[in-house]
């Protein structure tokens, strides 16, 4: 078993460049540093660290482990803080965790006193925190239901597609799918799901999709496309203040009701009185009037008129 202790005293040496300013540092003796350091030697059979010059540095060996002993360090001091102050660690897909979440979280927070430690990014990468213990809980576009946890739905988000206010599509309502080809469709964050959501209701129309990736972001493709460079389908509540202030247009797609249920990950196996249980219970609170089965949910600043799918595109009054 590696002693964390030998680890700290490693990673110091590293970053002082020698025992001795490490020895100052952790306020030990140098010959305690130097048989920390080799008592980690004999435990990993590596030598870990070449004196070059005047200063220490890791051999081969050390710097492979060097990334290793950061995270041993670094998760025995998330755990003390977590057995001493109450702390929840949210991962949360981009576009949740800038357009829906940062409210509810607010509330909780008041409501239970408990500190929040918020990480946003790409949907793979919060599912691969979560899966290694870097995430208490996750908000997710999708889930791809391994073991060992409960995914239960938190909302669900249509999804729309946008247009600049001088779009020819601009004065309709709903647009139908077979038209969605004829435009440049501007895609955004990778893995979010939204590809797959059209494949399944659009069908071979989803196939014939002009795409064009690599805006990295909503927001960069709500940029892109006030400044024509083509339309997108994003989730509604990203567009909520655009559309209110007149420089996106939001239309349905007619006859395909496309909704994203966004997920709320947690482990399976939780206290109901730990931070994950409280907060699963908060967002549940919060989330009461959003309707489950299938309307899309009422987001302020967007027309009524973009929750119908009638049959036949209508124009704008």
């Amino acid at each position: 078993m590696l002693n964390l202790t030998h680890v700290r005293s490693f990673l110091v040496v590293v970053d002082t460049k020698g025992i001795r300013s490490a020895a100052k540092k952790l306020d030990l003796s140098p010959s305690t540093i130097v048989e920390h350091v080799k008592q980690l030697e004999e435990h990993l059979a590596a030598p870990l660290l070449a004196r070059e010059h005047r200063a220490v540095g890791p051999t081969q060996q050390g710097l492979r482990f060097l990334p290793y002993a950061r995270a041993l360090i670094g998760t025995a001091l998330r755990a003390r803080k977590l057995i001493h102050e109450p702390v929840l660690r949210v991962a949360a897909a981009s576009n949740i965790g800038v357009y829906l979440l940062q409210p509810p979280m607010a509330a909780f927070r008041r409501r239970s006193g408990i500190e929040v430690e918020m990480w946003i990014g790409p949907n793979p990468d919060v599912a691969e925190r979560l899966a290694r213990g870097e995430a208490d809980v996750a908000v997710m576009e999708w889930w791809d239901d391994r073991t060992g946890f409960l995914a239960p739905t938190w909302l669900r988000e249509p999804l729309v597609v946008i247009v600049p206010p001088d779009h020819r599509w601009a004065r309709l309502e709903t647009i139908p799918p077979k038209e969605l080809p004829s435009e440049i469709l501007l895609g955004g964050e990778t893995g979010s799901g939204t590809g797959r959501l059209l494949k399944e209701h659009l069908g071979e129309v989803a196939d014939r999709l002009q795409i064009r990736t690599g805006f990295g972001s909503t927001e960069a493709v709500k940029k892109a496309v006030q400044a024509g460079a083509g339309v997108s389908i994003v989730m509604r509540s990203s567009v909520a203040d655009e559309v209110a202030n007149g420089r996106l247009v939001a239309l349905s797609i007619e006859g395909a009701l496309l909704v994203k249920d966004l997920k709320l990950v947690l482990p399976d196996q939780l206290p109901s009185a730990s931070p994950a249980a409280l907060l699963l219970k908060s967002l549940t609170i919060d989330s009461a009037g959003a309707d489950r089965d299938g309307v899309p949910i009422a987001v302020p600043g967007l027309n009524q008129a973009q929750s119908a799918s009638p049959a036949s595109a209508k124009r704008r009054r």
